[in-house]
Parts: C-alpha cells; sequence; structure tokens
C-alpha cells in the first residue's frame, strides 16, 4: 500500500505541474495544439510502455467493438475534456482552473448513484461538501481578476 500512495503523490505532483507546463505553452500557442502535441505524446509513451513490457502481444486479440468504445470515449472525454480545461487554463490560470477540475470526483459520485446504484457513506459525503466548500470559496475570491 505503501508504493500505491507514493505513486499517487507522485502522480500528483506531475499532475500539477503539468498545468503550469501547459498554460506558460499556451501564451504562444493555442489550446489546440497544444493538446494534438500532449495527445501524441502519450500514445507514443503508452506504447512504448506497452510493447516494452508486454510485447506486441499485448494488441492481439482485441476486438474491434472494444477499439471503436475506447476511441469515442478517449475524443469525447479525454480529449474534449483537456481542450475545455485548457482554454480554462489560458483564461483563468492555473489557481483557479486547477481546483474546480479537482471536483471531478463530484461528478463521478454523482453518476455512481444515479447510474450505478452506489451509496457513498457519510466520509465521502463529508468529503464531497468540503470540495463544494473549498471550489465556492475560490470561486467567490472578489479580488479575482479574469480575463
Amino acid at each position: 500500500m505503501g508504493l500505491g500512495i507514493l505513486l499517487a503523490i507522485v502522480a500528483t505532483f506531475a499532475w500539477g505541474a503539468g498545468d503550469v507546463l501547459v498554460r506558460r505553452a499556451m501564451f504562444d500557442v493555442p489550446a489546440e495544439l497544444v493538446v494534438v502535441v500532449v495527445v501524441g505524446m502519450v500514445a507514443a509513451v503508452l506504447g512504448v510502455v506497452i510493447v516494452s513490457t508486454e510485447g506486441f502481444a499485448a494488441f492481439g486479440g482485441i476486438e474491434l467493438a472494444f477499439v471503436g468504445i475506447v476511441a469515442v470515449m478517449g475524443a469525447l472525454i479525454w480529449v474534449t475534456g483537456n481542450l475545455f480545461y485548457f482554454h480554462g487554463l489560458k483564461r483563468a490560470g492555473v489557481t483557479l482552473a486547477a481546483p474546480i477540475l479537482g471536483a471531478g470526483p463530484l461528478f463521478a459520485i454523482a453518476l455512481a448513484v444515479v447510474f450505478a446504484g452506489e451509496r457513498p457513506n457519510l466520509y465521502t459525503l463529508i468529503g464531497a461538501f468540503a470540495v463544494v466548500v473549498g471550489v465556492a470559496v475560490i470561486l467567490t475570491d472578489r479580488k479575482r481578476v479574469l480575463r
């Protein structure tokens, strides 16, 4: 479990650093170009990792329907989500856009309740409420200047 926590912390640091780097990159180029570059880099890195760890056999036996579902999911969720997020980063800055994106688990909780029939426990509800309060505090900062 300790390694899992360490990996999650490293991933969180990398994600936060990525937000800062993406915003810096968008000073000179459009968000759409940044998304294309990021998607290309992610696909290339994942391809290298998969081939180096599992070999080309990892791609065998995959049904076409599965590939289609994953492609639609990637285009609708990951690519489109990043495009909107990058535009948000460019206009609002990292300190405002990142905490709003951090509220994503609220939607996951709501969708899990509605579509999967899950029932969150008290601690989950308390955590969700804390996230809502945190985002509300950030969004109601009257000294913040939005572009």
